[in-house]
């Protein structure tokens, strides 16, 4: 990631401080991430995320909206939901899932809230 100035940020998907993003209940994840703005104290800001093909993220609950670009690849949410490359989606605060790639996938993803782990049962 470069900063320009103080004033402008700029990340990329092979920049190669991605690291592993920890997921409750999930340790062995093959889920990475490259903090752009996000802020774990509010909940909020961007970051770009890469999923191995076969993984998942955990169950949890968002307080506030979240909305991610599927750049690359595929991601299913725990209803079948499939999305694919192009796809934009906006979720609203309240909204809870988890989400499994087949194929792996590239993310974009924005928070405006903090995120809760839940148990899947809980969905």
């Amino acid at each position: 990631m470069t900063k320009r100035h103080n004033t402008r940020t700029v990340a990329r998907f092979d920049d190669p401080e991605f690291v592993p993003m920890r997921m409750e209940g999930l340790p062995d994840e093959q889920v990475w991430w490259k903090n752009v703005s996000f802020d774990k104290e509010t909940g909020q800001g961007s970051y770009l995320m890469k999923m191995a093909p076969g993984t998942r993220s955990n169950p949890h609950i968002h307080h506030g909206p979240e909305e991610f670009f599927v750049l690359e690849g595929d991601l299913t949410d725990h209803d079948g939901f499939r999305y694919r490359s192009g796809d934009f989606v906006s979720l609203t605060a309240g909204s809870s899932h988890y989400s499994r790639t087949d194929a792996g996938c590239l993310l974009v993803v924005t928070h405006r809230g903090a995120t809760e782990s839940i148990q899947e049962g809980a969905l």
